[in-house]
């Protein structure tokens, strides 16, 4: 077909343009007539060459040659994204020559990469305690090798291997290996099914593929991946940690000049098992009885749970960026099966499902957190402050976020109206169950977040900044209302590239009934790289509630708590004041590849914790009995004024 235009072209073009020009052409000159006919062969040669480059290839031909044989990736052009190093933790003087590097590209659309990080902890007394004053000292370390395919205008691929490790440790190769009689600490023999502390872990961090140009611009990212928005308070990936977080599942996406919306579903807990030997930790193990072949279930397993919600930006150029979010923490319902299963199997009473109805097990309920919110700030570029910015060297950022939904556990409001029930079922049933209260109601949360930050640079060089942050506790625990403010899918630590770590560089908090108060400062040289410093306040939002821990889990005793229903308690005075912590750290630049971390803080413990571990007194309500708590009194136990961190950490990346 393409020989068949040309020769159409060659054949007539010609002659029906010279048949046109036959009559000028006998009224001029011979010299005119070859000075005439050289300039229209010349333009005939220049329309038949652009004839071949429209006629010479179909639309998929010219397509298929954008895809593959002269396509070249705007990533090596322009530079990675963030989206392709989420799993990473790179200072902002790092992250630039990272992205730009050329050198890890094979070719126009395949690129590697490399990132190791080892990091020196040694953490002293973080509870706080006189007598048992805990030390821990370890090598942690991350490795990750990744391979990032973008071969056409419509398809990128990323694929994350990581090696997260503890110095000194290894887990067993197989079934076999018996290191761990030869060497100390080489790990521990696990066996499929059941739970264990693993050191060492190797999988992969990262598996999604990405469709891009979709109707309506949309970008379609499948599989494992890293996902971080704003300041990571809600969602981010936890990079500082050994391991790091990612999600399996989906997010469709809409980025446009003036807004950006972002729609995901990620599954983050499987119940079920899987054909060929896989399985999941959430799920259920099973015992088989030798002697009598009967199966029972030893653990029950952990619901399925799912993370699905949106988040969406507004943009407003330089001004600022307006986040509005929403995301659902979703556990579906396990069937209970709660029969009694005697030692004589002609006496086994079949299990039923269902039968929890009356037994006020969470697993008959649904545990839904449902958490909005919104994040307004003026760090528009990349979540820094633009150099076009109008506000100069003024950044800030609010963010606030309220939860709701209902916990999966029923509780009882009123107990009088409780007993009345019991009494009334006793009468008609010969027996007294509390198992059988009827007017329980579900619980709900209920709790909420709201930050304020801001600081300004002068100089471009040094930083002065603030940041207040609160979060909701619970005065009631046990009540209808969960009012602590729940975190999502990990804990808090710091901010890039602003560094103001949250509530404190030693990461002996969480973001649960907390208000954390910060003053801090960063000071950029030319040479030798960037210093900061921050102090921070960690008060209690409820003084009746706990002090939480970075695990998300109540240090119950570490503090003074009231609360209701607590029958166990220190008589001493309540107060909020947690701890205080003064963190210094150091970030250097090596070369290009290689950064420097060293840093440090101080504890010194509030008297919510001196209060506590002082007391000499202790009142059981349950008995109504005072005791005396002889060990304060001579000295062996009570509380530590000083707790302390020091880390040392380097980042290489190609």
């Amino acid at each position: 077909m393409k020989f068949t235009k040309y020769f159409v072209v060659l054949i007539f073009l010609p002659s029906l343009i010279l048949f046109a020009q036959t009559k000028d052409s006998e009224n001029k000159t011979n010299d005119e007539k070859i000075l005439e006919l050289e300039r229209n062969l010349k333009k005939q040669q220049q329309d038949l060459e652009e004839l071949k480059k429209t006629m010479g290839k179909s639309n998929s031909d010219i397509s298929e040659s954008e895809d593959s044989e002269n396509y070249v990736s705007p990533l090596k052009k322009n530079g990675l994204t963030g989206r392709y190093n989420r799993g990473m933790f790179l200072d902002p003087d790092q992250a630039p020559f990272f992205n730009k590097n050329q050198k890890p590209w094979l070719n126009d659309w395949i690129r590697v990469g490399a990132f190791v990080k080892p990091r020196s902890e040694n953490r002293y007394n973080y509870g706080f305690n006189k007598q048992n004053k805990s030390v821990v000292s370890r090598v942690v370390q991350s490795a990750q090798l990744f391979l990032l395919f973008d071969p056409s205008p419509y398809f990128t691929m990323k694929i994350s291997f990581q090696d997260a490790r503890l110095w000194g440790g290894s887990t067993a190769a197989s079934s076999g290996d018996d290191r761990r009689f030869t060497f100390a600490g080489s790990g521990n023999a696990v066996t499929p099914g059941t739970s264990a502390n693993i050191p060492s872990n190797t999988f992969v961090r990262e598996a999604w593929f990405m469709l891009k140009k979709l109707p309506l611009g949309a970008e379609l990212q499948v599989g494992r991946q890293v996902i971080a928005y704003g300041d990571q308070r809600i969602i981010g990936g936890a990079n500082w940690t050994m391991n790091g977080l990612s999600f399996d599942g989906m997010r469709l996406m809409f980025n446009k000049q003036h807004f950006d919306i972002h729609l995901f579903a990620y599954k983050t807990v499987s119940y079920a098992n899987a054909a060929n030997g896989l399985y999941s930790a959430h799920a259920p193990v099973t015992y088989t009885d030798p002697n009598t072949l009967r199966t029972s279930t030893v653990n029950p397993g952990t619901p399925d749970q799912y993370m699905v919600g949106t988040y969406n930006t507004i943009k407003a150029k330089d001004y600022f960026n307006l986040e509005l979010y929403g995301v659902g923490i979703l556990n579906s319902r396990t069937p209970s099966y709660s029969g009694a299963v005697l030692t004589n199997p002609a006496l086994v009473i079949p299990a039923t499902p269902d039968s929890d109805l009356y037994t006020n097990q969470w697993s008959k309920q649904q545990n839904n957190l449902l958490t909005g919110g919104f994040r307004l700030t003026n760090r528009t570029s990349n979540n820094k402050l633009p150099s076009s910015s109008p506000y100069s060297g003024w950044d800030w950022t609010f963010e606030s976020a309220w939860q709701g939904g209902e916990t999966g556990l029923k509780v009882i409001e009123n107990a009088d109206k409780n007993l009345l029930y019991n009494r009334i079922l006793a009468t008609a049933t010969g027996q007294s169950s509390t198992n059988y209260n009827l007017n329980r109601e579900n619980q709900r949360y209920t709790g909420q977040l709201h930050v304020a930050q801001t600081g300004y640079t002068f100089f471009q060089k040094l930083r002065i900044g603030t940041q207040i942050l609160y979060s909701s506790g619970d005065s009631r625990r046990g009540d209808g209302s969960e009012s602590t403010f729940q975190t999502l899918s990990m804990p808090r630590f710091g901010v890039i590239p602003y560094w103001n770590n949250v509530a404190g560089l030693s990461e002996n908090i969480d973001m649960k009934n907390l208000i954390s108060k910060n003053v801090n400062l960063s000071y950029k040289t030319d040479k030798f790289g960037t210093f900061y410093f921050n102090y921070i306040v960690n008060l209690k939002a409820q003084t009746q509630d706990a002090w939480y821990a970075i695990s998300g889990l109540a240090n119950t005793g570490s503090t003074v708590e009231f609360y209701k229903g607590q029958t166990n308690f220190a008589l001493t005075s309540s107060n909020r004041r947690i701890y205080d912590e003064i963190d210094f750290t150091w970030m250097y630049n090596v070369n290009d590849y290689v950064s420097l971390w060293i840093g440090g803080g101080l504890m010194t413990a509030g008297n919510s914790i001196k209060n506590q571990k002082n007391a000499i007194l202790t009142y059981d309500a349950s008995t109504g009995a005072i005791s005396y708590n002889t060990k304060v009194i001579l000295g062996q136990e009570g509380a530590a004024s000083k707790a302390n961190m020091f880390f040392v950490q380097l980042n290489a990346a190609f």
